[in-house]
């Protein structure tokens, strides 16, 4: 009689899943009675992850990518995975690179190699097969950069570029400290083929003793820019590279270009993180400065127009900004995008206000006419442009505490309306679109907020347009 009721229980609980399974189409069905944490079609974790402090600037994330010829998603971690998934997230490869950071990842044009570079002792940059993982070569950074285990000095690929013949341009760079005990940074840009063997390193003889983020290569007109986060302007005097825009012949790796750009009034320095991208036809060089200007150049990186998308405003004798970061293309649209607010003398510390211009993606037409505005209710960690439509990830407001804030949104690139919106517990760090525009996926990390809470967890949120 036990062993009947017994079975009679286990048939009924198959008999309400089956039920549930057929009415939402969910493997675990009881998970719409507690609530549903995302909006995802798929949600899925990437291990375990401390919360950040939500105040803090930067956090590691990882990458995501999308690849056109599967569908699926390459994902590097912060936990030192490079991760295959496919369209609803289900994993079909992961490779571990030990204990290194993710922080630049690339795929080859072709689709078959994907390149990741970590911050590690050794600041390794591997070249893997796309279908299945296999690891086809392997760059030490440390050989072209150094390192200083005493100070825990890591080299990093930090950008990684592709091009249509196979090469493959990577930045590396890691901190070093100076006679007076303060931190400055050292920076190199190599080449190779699809074999991994090396064509050109930049300077071919020493490292720059510059802060280098980002490059971009322009395979028509044969051109390989980078820029410098140079932010302290009584170091930068010293400098032997302290020009804030380089464009290199990307056959050769020689100088064509170097430039300072004038700094606004009241900044010691240009300083341009990561705001740095060639249009697809390879004419133009889309440049954002920190101090909130955007800037149009030629393939050489010669002038065409300028735009101050965020000016400077003075309160109580202090001065403060929404710092630019982004800059790309979508066809004949030149995008520029700003983050929080910030005040000029230390990052770290609060602004009073939240500058109008923050938060926010503008998109101007190649003459330098100004088309719209989308601002995000918190900082846009990462844009994803596929045709006409760009997806956001909106991370943290360092400044209001917008909890609510965090997730995705899509947006019309004819005139900056919200298409749609998706929501997630922490702070959504980066993402990737499809390239048909129907899917979107993005990292998010868990963060600790101020009242000692924990929003969000680590992990990768795909989302489908379409439902």
């Amino acid at each position: 009689m036990k062993r009947c009721k017994t079975i009679l229980i286990f048939f009924l609980l198959a008999l309400t899943w089956s039920a549930l399974f057929w009415l939402t189409g969910e493997k675990t069905p009881w998970q719409i009675f507690a609530g549903k944490e995302s909006d995802a079609a798929y949600v899925i974790s990437l291990g375990d992850m401390a919360g950040r402090n939500y105040d803090r600037m930067g956090f590691d994330s990882g990458k995501v990518l999308y690849v056109k010829s599967d569908g699926g998603w390459l994902v590097g971690t912060a936990n030192g995975e490079l991760i295959h998934f496919d369209e609803k997230g289900e994993e079909l490869w992961s490779h571990s690179v030990g204990t290194g950071l993710i922080r630049g990842i690339a795929v080859s044009r072709d689709e078959k190699v994907v390149y990741a570079g970590e911050k590690s002792p050794e600041g390794t940059m591997y070249a893997m097969d796309v279908k299945n993982g296999d690891v086809l070569w392997t760059f030490r950074g440390d050989s072209l950069i150094g390192d200083e285990a005493d100070i825990q000095s890591e080299p990093t690929a930090i950008d990684i570029s592709t091009d249509a013949a196979g090469h493959v341009y990577a930045v590396f760079y890691r901190f070093t400290l100076d006679e007076k005990g303060q931190r400055t940074y050292l920076s190199r840009i190599i080449s190779f083929d699809e074999t991994g063997k090396e064509r050109w390193r930049y300077p071919a003889k020493e490292n720059m003793d510059a802060w280098v983020n980002c490059g971009a290569v322009s395979e028509s007109s044969g051109r390989f820019a980078f820029a410098t986060a140079n932010y302290d302007k009584a170091k930068t005097d010293g400098l032997t590279y302290n020009e804030n825009l380089y464009v290199l012949d990307s056959h050769t790796g020689t100088l064509i270009h170097a430039e300072k750009i004038p700094p606004v009034e009241t900044f010691g320095t240009t300083t341009i993180r990561n705001g740095l991208s060639y249009s697809e036809d390879g004419k133009y060089l889309a440049v954002m400065a920190s101090d909130g200007r955007g800037f149009l150049r030629d393939e050489d990186g010669r002038p065409i127009w300028e735009r101050s998308i965020s000016r400077v405003m003075e309160i109580g004798g202090n001065y403060y900004f929404a710092a630019g970061r982004d800059a790309l293309f979508s066809g004949d649209k030149v995008l520029f995008g700003t983050i929080n607010t910030f005040n000029r003398e230390n990052w770290q510390l609060p602004a009073p206000v939240i500058h109008p211009s923050g938060n926010s993606l503008y998109g101007f037409d190649r003459d330098g006419r100004y088309l719209f505005r989308y601002t995000a209710p918190a900082e846009i960690e990462a844009i994803g442009v596929a045709g006409d439509v760009a997806a956001l990830a909106i991370g943290r407001n360092v400044r209001n505490h917008d909890y609510k804030a965090h997730g995705a949104a899509v947006i019309s690139l004819s005139d900056g309306t919200l298409l749609n919106e998706y929501h997630t517990k922490g702070p959504l760090q980066t993402l990737a679109i499809s390239s048909d525009g129907r899917y979107v996926a993005g990292i998010e990390v868990p963060a600790v907020t101020a009242e000692g809470d924990l929003l969000g967890a680590y992990r990768l949120h795909i989302w489908d347009r379409e439902k």
